[in-house]
């Protein structure tokens, strides 16, 4: 009996083991899928943990691009401030340097052209000195020269008043042109002499420039007519009364025609006239014309220049009479020139000042 019943007990121990190891099995299962499930979220963490740490990582990376950027800049911004703070100080430097450089420079020329100027107005005064000291010779020489000739004819007039005295009065006329020819030159040597020491003295009035050219002329027609010279006053409807030294005036006026008598050849014709000129018509300007034979262009710059025809061989050159004539009307004051083209003649200038109301009506003549 015993033996019939254990392959029941079998079965059923079989089937508790089965059960036993199903059961084993399941747990293992269970157990394998726990591992799995914990494995994966383990793997699962260490991959988020490795992200965070990445992005953790690019983060501190990308700050410290930034701030490397920042700091850049910065440093950047720092040398440029720096580069631009020198420049400015260079730049600064350099044009003091310049001013100074140019300073020294013009220092220099200024220098340069003040002592070419010294020496250019040294070598003038030299020239000067030189030339004076020939001239004041020759001068002399000329004035011995222009005073022993109406000497001379004083001297030989009288003695032909003593050998024949019918003649008288053609003696006592050459008597008294030579006589008048040497206080002319008396006279202007005096001038020249007061003018260089400052003592020349107007006697300043009113006068009428019209009869101061009417006695001119008259004076002088006598000299043109000899010479075959045609010597006239153009006529004015009004006339100015000019404020001069009426005796300088004329001694300036005598010396114009007397030359323009000199160089204008038998037939000729001198004129004199006046007109209103200057600002508002205030000054009177007298002109002598000739038709002689004219200046020579350079000759023209120094005429007027004191001793300046001393070097000609031909005396009938202007010497004093117009240094003298210029210095006289500066002093009213006024202005003389000429203009004069070889072959053509000259004319001479010279103005004198009006004042308020000093215009009349021409006296009848």
């Amino acid at each position: 009996m015993a033996s019939e019943k254990d392959p029941p007990r079998q079965s059923e121990r079989e089937k508790s083991d089965e059960t036993q190891r199903d059961s084993d099995s399941a747990s293992e299962h269970q157990a394998d899928f726990d591992r799995d499930a914990e494995r994966v979220e383990a793997d699962e963490a260490k991959l988020q943990s490795r992200r965070d740490s990445d992005a953790s990582r690019d983060l501190g990376r990308a700050d410290l691009a930034r701030s490397g950027a920042k700091r850049q800049a910065e440093g950047d911004e720092r040398l440029r401030v720096e580069r631009q703070t020198s420049d400015q100080a260079i730049k600064g430097e350099r044009l003091r340097t310049d001013a100074a450089t140019e300073k020294g420079r013009s220092h220099h020329q200024a220098s340069a052209r003040s002592s070419a100027e010294l020496l250019s107005q040294e070598q003038k005064s030299h020239q000067r000195t030189r030339a004076t000291l020939t001239t004041r010779e020759e001068f002399l020489a000329i004035v011995s020269h222009d005073l022993r000739n109406p000497l001379n004819n004083i001297s030989m007039a009288a003695q032909n008043l003593l050998e024949d005295p019918r003649d008288v009065k053609e003696m006592a006329a050459s008597i008294n042109r030579s006589a008048g020819e040497m206080l002319g030159l008396i006279q202007d040597l005096l001038d020249v002499e007061r003018m260089a020491l400052g003592k020349l003295t107007l006697h300043i009035e009113e006068h009428d420039v019209s009869e101061i050219i009417k006695q001119a002329v008259e004076q002088l027609q006598g000299a043109a007519a000899s010479k075959g010279v045609t010597l006239e006053a153009e006529p004015q409807d009004v006339c100015g009364y000019v404020v001069c030294d009426r005796s300088r005036a004329m001694q300036v006026l005598s010396n114009l025609i007397g030359n323009a008598i000199k160089f204008t050849p038998a037939k000729g014709k001198i004129c004199v006239s006046c007109q209103r000129t200057g600002p508002e018509g205030k000054e009177v300007q007298v002109s002598v014309s000739d038709t002689g034979e004219g200046i020579a262009p350079e000759k023209i710059k120094t005429i007027f220049e004191r001793f300046s025809q001393i070097h000609n061989q031909d005396r009938r050159g202007i010497g004093l009479g117009l240094y003298i004539a210029k210095m006289m009307i500066e002093e009213h004051p006024g202005r003389i020139w000429v203009e004069s083209k070889l072959g053509e003649g000259s004319t001479f200038h010279f103005t004198l000042p009006l004042r308020s109301g000093a215009i009349h009506e021409a006296k009848p003549q």
